[in-house]
């Protein structure tokens, strides 16, 4: 069983819809706040029900849940029992973290979302009734004791771990509110990042070799495009030094046309030999970069 899901899974977009429409917010802000809201009160509820006479306190607490909270939760919202609901909920918080816990929870939430303390504060109230009425269920029907509870939420750690958004941690570092699933934090980090340092260092080799491609890609495309320039260029002397031959006789002109014609494959040659040249690199290059994999081929 994983408690995040199931909790989740009850939050659908349309109670979200409206728990933001509620306290006037949208639903991707409002979606946000609870993707970091929801693991950081199930951290919290681990830590407690740790402590010395926790569990048996959230064992009582889970006992006075109204068992039809569920069911009816989508009708409170912007309704007559809205304010009962977020101040029972924010009452059963404190009452199990503490004041400042609730609060950096608040605060964390916020600065995470972009709501302000009145619209978090307000959300986690909204949100404790409906973690307290999932773990309830889950308490009657697995028939546990203040132990067995304690146990339960204890096996959740990953999961809760799992659950925290990128950088919301960071935002209750040393608030004590994350204590009880801080080595699963430590141990989610590694392989989050196990590949990062690679790609900024292929990179590194990358970008010159790509400099280069282009390089040579437009190379090719300026000795291609300046091609028939140098071709016809030499034509006018040509026919001006054969021009004076051929006056006596017309018949003498024909041999004119034909001189650029014999001059310009000589002249041409060069300008293809360097395009073909140039091309030959290129497949070369592309070749090679094709098979880069890590630092060590890009090197070589």
């Amino acid at each position: 069983m994983n408690l995040v899901s199931t909790i989740m899974q009850f939050l659908a977009p349309a109670i979200i819809n409206k728990m933001a429409s509620s306290l006037g917010l949208n639903q991707g802000l409002a979606g946000k706040a609870i993707a970091a809201a929801l693991p950081a009160i199930l951290a919290a509820l681990t830590g407690a029900a740790s402590r010395s006479g926790g569990a048996s306190l959230l064992s009582n607490v889970l006992a006075k849940q109204d068992p039809g909270l569920l069911g009816n939760f989508a009708n409170m919202l912007g309704g007559s029992g809205q304010k009962a609901l977020v101040d029972n909920g924010s009452s059963a918080l404190s009452s199990l973290l503490g004041g400042s816990s609730t609060n950096a929870i608040a605060g964390a939430v916020g600065k995470f979302s972009g709501l302000d303390s009145n619209q978090s504060g307000s959300l986690l109230g909204m949100l404790a009734p409906v973690v307290m009425g999932q773990l309830a269920q889950t308490q009657k029907s697995s028939g546990l004791d203040a132990n067995g509870l304690m146990n339960l939420l204890n096996g959740q750690k990953s999961n809760i771990a799992a659950a925290m958004p990128a950088g919301f941690s960071n935002l209750l570092a040393g608030s004590g509110v994350l204590d009880s699933i801080a080595s699963n934090l430590k141990s989610a980090a590694p392989v989050q990042h196990a590949t990062a340092p690679e790609g900024p260092s292929l990179f590194k080799w990358l970008f010159p070799l790509a400099a280069a491609l282009a390089a040579a890609y437009l190379l090719s495309g300026y000795l291609g495009s300046h091609a028939p320039n140098t071709a016809t260029a030499p034509t006018t002397p040509a026919a001006v030094t054969t021009a004076p031959p051929a006056a006596p006789e017309p018949a003498a002109t024909a041999p004119a046309t034909t001189a650029p014609a014999t001059t310009a494959p000589a002249i041409t040659a060069m300008p293809v030999d360097m395009s073909m040249q140039v091309a030959k690199a290129l497949g070369s290059l592309t070749m090679s970069l094709g098979g880069i994999k890590d630092e060590a081929t890009a090197k070589a």
